[in-house]
């Protein structure tokens, strides 16, 4: 079973998506800080980050690069209210693999999870 890890310093965003993501059959982790996830990721198999890019210790932004200059390839789906074109492309640049925008329905959360993940089906379908 996949496990996604969420990384978003807003309590109510971490419980809405915790939910979402257990509902639809997925293990979770969630951190409440960049610091928190990337120690996270370096304790356990994680299948999926989702990031938020406005965090008080470590932006999402530096979370992402962080990683992959480490060489660590797990997909990231950025969840943020803040994604204009500009830091779309760059942050396509540094390799996500897809962004919520808050406020997010839930259909979309499992569309782009199950996309990273690489499922095709909305609701927990595999290929």
């Amino acid at each position: 079973m996949p496990r996604v890890l969420i990384v978003d310093d807003d309590p109510s965003i971490r419980q809405v998506l915790h939910e979402i993501v257990t509902i639809y059959g997925y293990d979770c982790e969630t951190a409440e800080s960049a610091k928190e996830g990337i120690s996270l990721l370096a304790q356990k198999r994680i299948d999926l980050v989702m990031l938020d890019l406005q965090m008080p210790d470590i932006t999402g932004e530096q979370f992402l690069d962080f990683i992959r200059k480490k060489g660590i390839r797990t997909p990231v789906v950025v969840v943020s209210a803040h994604v204009d074109k500009d830091i779309a492309k760059k942050l396509g640049e540094i390799g996500i693999n897809g962004i919520i925008t808050k406020p997010f329905e839930v259909d979309r959360v499992i569309d782009v999870m199950n996309r990273a993940l690489g499922k095709d089906e909305i609701h927990g379908g595999s290929r």
